[in-house]
């Protein structure tokens, strides 16, 4: 009796974990460890982005991959011109401290075999197809793997592990179905009922690559930090950089960054500033639909951005690039700061 109690048991638990297993809906999120660990290495790893192989260190991928070189020599120049900026503020910056002093990013872990970016999160973002149709381009979407920078050392007999806040987001476009549509693409996100979400799943269905084309790879980092110990009205206070790369083989350039304006250009070009103000003030239909892109001759192709909490009313980058104009500027910033907020995921958190 007791053994068949005991049978019993066990298929009830198997059931459990099986449809703990299967998605109600369709997969928005993929952030389980083992399911990550297991696509970065069935080819989803960050050095595959670079054509790449073997296990994914840093300084193998800054040796053998010149668009990944050319990326590191890129934001390091954007942090050593921040860090000199920041001095000459007299506020200078250390890549190591114990005290209550300013840290930047110490640009080594880039480009040493101790550190990998490693995948922590799939992001189904279908409805980024609204931004396509704008475009044209017939595209389902996209699909985004979001990468951290994570190392791994002994020293002393010990072995030290840890994340740092240093994230890129592999953004790839999703191709239409056969007939142009999108229905089968959105079906594909949604596991029948025998079905689990697992490795098998995933590649053979909506991380297929054959379905999938490299669109850009975006970079959100945390490059300076000051430690509530100095910064105690704020508790803390943290730089972030923000780019976007397009990457052709071993030629990578730089693009703009989605309805992110240009606002140093801006402030020092009077008529370009008014252009953007009335060509604005006369979308405003298609922005309140919440898809809309400003043209790039506006935007920035590289920001910093400090905690959000330290701004002031009136400060995000649209406010600063042209005058308030009521509801309309805060739908357009909910929608700037939203497109990067998805770009991160909440898996890269």
């Amino acid at each position: 009796m007791n053994r068949r109690l005991a049978l019993i048991a066990v298929i009830f638990a198997n059931l459990f974990l099986a449809n703990l297993a299967r998605a109600e809906g369709p997969v928005m999120i993929v952030d389980d460890p083992a399911l990550l660990a297991a696509l970065d290495a069935k080819g989803f790893g960050f050095a595959g982005i670079f054509g790449v192989d073997g296990k994914g260190d840093l300084k193998t991928l800054y040796d053998k991959a010149p668009a990944y070189h050319r990326i590191v020599e890129t934001v390091a120049g954007d942090v050593a011109a921040l860090r000199a900026e920041m001095k000459a503020g007299g506020r200078p910056l250390y890549e190591v401290a114990d005290g209550n002093v300013g840290r930047i990013m110490d640009m080594r872990w880039l480009k040493t075999d101790a550190a990998r970016f490693r995948l922590v999160g799939v992001v189904n973002r279908l409805d980024r197809r609204d931004f396509a149709d704008i475009r044209g381009d017939g595209r389902c979407g996209e699909v985004r793997f979001i990468y951290r920078l994570a190392y791994s050392f002994k020293k002393n007999g010990k072995v030290l592990a840890s994340r740092l806040p240093f994230n890129f987001n592999a953004i790839y476009s999703a191709a239409p179905d056969a007939d142009g549509g999108c229905v089968g693409v959105a079906g594909r996100w949604t596991p029948q009922l025998d079905e689990t979400v697992d490795i098998g799943w995933l590649i053979g269905g909506p991380l297929e690559k054959a379905g999938l084309s490299f669109k850009q790879l975006e970079l959100n980092a945390q490059v300076v930090r000051f430690p509530s110990g100095q910064e105690t009205e704020f508790g803390g206070q943290a730089a972030y950089l923000m780019r976007i790369f397009g990457i052709d083989g071993e030629t990578v350039s730089e693009k703009p960054l989605e309805n992110t304006p240009d606002v140093a250009l801006l402030s020092e070009n009077a008529a370009l500033k008014a252009k953007l103000a009335d060509y604005i003030g006369a979308n405003l239909a298609a922005v309140d639909l919440g898809v809309h892109e400003i043209p790039d001759e506006f935007l920035a192709k590289k920001v910093i951005v400090v905690d959000f909490w330290q701004r002031k009313a009136g400060q995000s980058p649209v406010h600063a690039a042209v005058p308030a104009r009521g509801i309309f500027w805060a739908r357009l910033f909910r929608a700037e700061v939203g497109a990067h907020a998805g770009s991160a995921g909440r898996a890269a958190g």
